[in-house]
């Protein structure tokens, strides 16, 4: 309550400080000179998942203005996955504070940037340093902020809520002349990091075996999007009793209660519990030798889209649906079940995920793993 009350007095402090700064130097809509830019700043400081969506649209800036510098903010807990973009030339990072603020402006100001690109923001100062860094060439999508006074170059999209994350901000980069025909999320695992997990597989024992990883949870915000622990035990049971492959539970520290009682479930020395015990960028490098992925909604479920080796399948909530936050651009690589409201109800958080049943997601994840060619583990005579 305290850190929620925190948060809108800092809020209501930046807007109308810079309410009162943007009528006097209002920001500028000039026309962009698209041939003459040489350094692009782009603003992408939302979740892991966010971030990872917004990553067609800097490769769509890199591939459409290949000589021009691009320097991309990110949150410093989350740098990792600009980290892994190829497509970026230069990391800032980003985070939350007065002093964070200073530094940042008086590192970036200095840049001259011709374009500034806000894809997506959590935080209110982001968009207050966007304008002071250069408020004739901001370029966002208003809908994300209430400080949309400071966009010089407002990206008008009616139909954002109804729009995939990955095309909401194709819309904005669009605008600046950009554009990319692919769709694919952006992640590129290192040659060490690929022979890191390898050893680590070969420690295991696990080597040369199917590995299948189900990520038992996601983060505290999105509780409402998770699957209960029993769905995971009933789904796993089934796997490994019909196939010859390596249970691999993945989760952050937060959910390590709920992988240990899917693990202790389970009750299978071919299930590994690696949750709370792997980076961010481990948790890349492994998805690169699994063959498919179990995921909610979460950051690691778009880690499996990006790495791309690996076939994931989606267990989506109907209140941000597949139509938002699910593959896209990948043909039929990718499947998703999605939570269905009750007949005559519109779409809650109250609604429970444990309304997809082990037994339908088990269907489609056999379908996979057949489709994978995985070795069944009692061959039929």
């Amino acid at each position: 309550m305290l850190n929620r009350l925190l948060n809108r007095f800092v809020f209501n402090l930046y807007f109308f400080i810079f309410k009162a700064a943007a009528s006097i130097w209002p920001p500028v809509d000039t026309v962009l000179d698209k041939a003459s830019f040489r350094r692009i700043l782009v603003f992408s400081t939302a979740g892991i998942g966010d971030s990872l969506s917004d990553s067609p649209a800097i490769r769509a800036l890199k591939e459409t203005y290949p000589e021009t510098i691009i320097t991309v903010v990110a949150h410093r807990r989350r740098s990792l996955v600009a980290a892994h973009n190829p497509f970026i030339d230069e990391l800032v990072l980003y985070k939350k504070g007065f002093i964070s603020f200073i530094k940042n402006y008086l590192l970036l100001k200095r840049r001259h940037f011709d374009l500034v690109v806000i894809l997506r923001a959590n935080d209110p100062d982001v968009w207050p340093l966007a304008y002071f860094i250069n408020r004739r060439a901001v370029v966002s999508c208003p809908v994300m902020t209430r400080m949309g006074f400071l966009i010089s170059h407002p990206v008008i999209l009616p139909d954002w809520d109804c729009t995939h994350g990955v095309e909401q901000t194709m819309d904005i980069v669009r605008y600046a002349g950009a554009d990319t025909k692919d769709r694919g999320l952006v992640y590129e695992v290192s040659n060490d990091e690929l022979k890191n997990i390898e050893e680590t597989l070969a420690g295991f024992g696990v080597s040369g075996r199917h590995i299948v990883a189900f990520q038992v949870g996601g983060g505290r915000r999105g509780g409402y999007r998770d699957w209960g622990y029993a769905n995971y035990i009933e789904a796993g049971r089934r796997l490994l009793e019909e196939f010859d492959v390596v249970l691999m539970l993945t989760a952050g520290k937060d959910n390590l209660n709920k992988a240990n009682l899917v693990e202790s479930g389970l009750g299978s020395k071919d299930v590994l519990n690696m949750a709370g015990k792997m980076t961010l960028a481990q948790t890349a490098a492994l998805l690169k030798k699994c063959s498919v992925l179990l995921s909610t909604d979460t950051g690691i479920m778009h880690l499996g889209f990006a790495v791309g080796d690996v076939d994931v399948l989606s267990l989506i909530h109907c209140f941000n649906p597949a139509t938002r936050v699910g593959p896209y651009g990948y043909g039929e690589k990718h499947a998703v079940i999605q939570l269905t409201p009750p007949e005559g109800q519109k779409p809650s958080m109250s609604m429970s995920m444990d309304m997809i049943s082990p037994e339908a997601v088990y269907e489609k994840l056999r379908e996979i793993c057949l489709r994978k060619g995985m070795r069944k583990r009692f061959h039929e005579s």
